[in-house]
């Protein structure tokens, strides 16, 4: 990576080392995370290596020390009260266990931000390329896998020597005897998470390294590269979550009090209004509406079953991970109604984080929830008024990918919203630091 903005003789190399090595880890592990959304906690900890190492080497390890603002608090009684949860929980260990990495994606999502901030601008033009040129790659990566009907993983998997029954979920993969002649596209929709989340911090990125005569083209047409390939896609979550971002986008452009007044309120209704709504869904016949995709109305079903199962516990929840052993065993003894064409399960997890907060942390635990939300809200509020548009469209993004989606455990979704924190501060301050400001 070699910026159009620095020239060697004024900035040799050796002065900005460390914004080439730290750029290409970026630049992997945003890569990495668009063709295997499941790699990011590894990268992200190689990631999060990489910056404890250059700090320590260059003398900055001080800066290690988190800042002790709002969001930092909000966070530590957040995950300190799940893991008190835990104790009440169904398997404590595990539970304490994926709770503890929680802990670690959290602070380093509150540590790298500070690292970044301290950077010069030499280092940070070539981070930010890393972020851009990643996310490119990976975009580049998944037209092709589309329009060839993933014809890279197909050729990788039969390369490796995986065999019928190697690959979950079974009924996404075609055999031809021990050959693989086929991937659903399902099972690219664990990719359009990072997708969603990550483009708004790489348009960032782009407009804070960039010279003027590429920026905004190549930033207007990643947005309608990854909107594309969202909406040819099966996960309506990522497509909703899109959506919500480019909404809450233009919202901030036209009236940007406006718009953080509106996402407090969303807010705070997804966290303590989800409970009254998962019912009233079912009540409503959701489930049986021909107009909803089929995952919409399965989920229906696991939404109304969790909420009720909620008032078995309503103050404090039945501890954290609790729905991962207990969706399972319930399976064995639910019985599903002749009118519910699906079963009437906890499944692993609720496919909503807010939901899946209240059977297991209880109403304290969303309290908790939503006051981290409005923490994080209010942090976006002193932003230069020119970076808030882009951090409302990245909370609109992660507030529609937790609403209906994966595991709040799932140990590759909080470290995605951890990094997406990280990157989102890359691309902010090289743009702060383009435009002159400390």
């Amino acid at each position: 990576m070699f910026s159009s903005d620095l020239d060697r003789v004024q900035h040799p190399i050796a002065t900005r080392s460390w914004g080439v090595i730290l750029g290409s880890f970026i630049m992997v592990t945003v890569a990495a995370a668009l063709v295997s959304a499941k790699t990011v906690p590894f990268l992200f900890g190689a990631t999060v290596a990489s910056f404890l190492v250059a700090a320590a080497l260059r003398g900055r390890l001080r800066q290690a020390m988190p800042r002790r603002g709002p969001v930092f608090w909000h966070l530590a009684v957040f995950l300190l009260y799940a893991a008190a949860s835990a104790t009440w929980g169904a398997e404590p260990g595990p539970a304490l266990l994926v709770i503890s990495l929680a802990v670690l994606v959290a602070l380093s999502s509150l540590v790298l931000p500070q690292f970044i901030a301290e950077e010069t601008r030499p280092n940070l033009l070539h981070m930010g390329e890393g972020l851009w040129v990643g996310f490119i790659v990976a975009m580049i990566y998944l037209v092709v896998e589309i329009a060839t009907d993933q014809s890279i993983k197909i050729w990788l998997y039969n390369m490796i020597g995986f065999r019928p029954g190697d690959l979950a979920p079974e009924n996404y993969f075609t055999w031809s005897g021990s050959k693989l002649i086929f991937i659903s596209r399902e099972d690219l929709a664990r990719n359009m998470s990072p997708l969603t989340l990550f483009l708004w911090p790489s348009v960032l990125a782009m407009l804070g390294t960039l010279s003027r005569f590429w920026r905004t083209g190549l930033a207007v047409g990643a947005v309608v590269i990854a909107g594309t390939l969202v909406m040819l896609n099966t996960h309506a979550t990522s497509k909703l979550a899109f959506i919500a971002g480019l909404a809450a986008f233009a919202c901030a452009h036209l009236a940007l009090r406006l718009t953080g007044r509106l996402m407090a309120i969303g807010w705070i209704c997804a966290c303590l209004a989800v409970l009254p709504l998962a019912l009233l869904a079912h009540r409503f016949d959701l489930h049986n509406a021909s107009w909803l995709e089929a995952t919409a109305r399965h989920r229906i079903i696991i939404w109304n079953y969790t909420a009720e199962q909620v008032f078995k516990a309503p103050w404090f929840g039945v501890g954290a991970r609790t729905t991962y052993v207990l969706g399972p065993r319930l399976e064995l003894e639910i019985t599903t109604p002749p009118d519910e064409a699906f079963q009437r399960t906890l499944s692993t997890h609720s496919h909503s984080i807010y939901l899946q907060t209240w059977f297991e942390l209880g109403l304290f635990g969303a309290t908790l929830l939503t006051l981290l939300g409005l923490s994080i809200l209010q942090a976006i509020r002193s932003l230069a008024v020119s970076l808030q548009p882009f951090a409302y469209a990245t909370f609109a993004c992660a507030m529609l990918m937790a609403a209906s989606s994966f595991g709040m455990w799932q140990i590759w979704f909080v470290s995605m919203f951890g990094l997406c924190a990280v990157l989102f501060e890359l691309g902010a301050t090289a743009v702060l630091k383009r435009n002159g400001s400390p």
